[in-house]
């Protein structure tokens, strides 16, 4: 039994010694490239827009008689809902790399990537002012792997399947 355990301990190491520098494991490589914005432009990305189509909706807020759809990771669809059989599309509220909204006392939360903003909302006219924006309150965005990005002057706001 101990020349046994002898010879598979020396045959586990034997490919340590002598490995052929020729062959090679494939890396991993990923199957997600992020979207990255620069600095600047993430931090001014914030806009009402007209309506677009949903594409993957999430998680969906009700104040009073709007609704806020969010579109994962690109911002929110609001909806007049005065009539609730028969929700309006308004506008859609771009915002890159936001989950999550809160909304109290006409001010919007959203979670944008890393950073928390804050936004005085007119729910008459439908117009957003960035009022505040808390840098880095939120973890950076890893890929659905786990894989994570770094480029100096880069938020990654989305990660998309090649």
């Amino acid at each position: 039994m101990r020349k046994l355990i002898l010879i598979l301990c020396c045959l586990s190491f034997f490919n340590c010694f002598f490995n052929d520098e020729n062959t090679s494991e494939d890396p991993f490589f990923s199957s997600y490239d992020p979207v990255v914005l620069a600095i600047t432009e993430f931090e001014n990305s914030i806009v009402l827009q007209d309506m677009q189509p949903v594409m993957e909706a999430s998680k969906i807020y009700i104040i009073d008689t709007f609704i806020f759809i969010n579109d994962k990771r690109t911002g929110f669809h609001i909806f007049d809902n005065s009539d609730p059989t028969n929700p309006i599309k308004k506008k859609f509220l771009k915002a890159p790399g936001a989950t999550d909204i809160a909304i109290r006392n006409n001010i919007l939360y959203i979670n944008q990537a890393t950073d928390l903003v804050v936004l005085t909302f007119d729910f008459n006219a439908l117009t957003a002012v960035v009022s505040k924006r808390v840098k880095n309150v939120f973890p950076e965005l890893l890929s659905p792997h786990g894989e994570w990005f770094y480029e100096e002057g880069k938020v990654v706001v989305n990660w998309i399947e090649k």
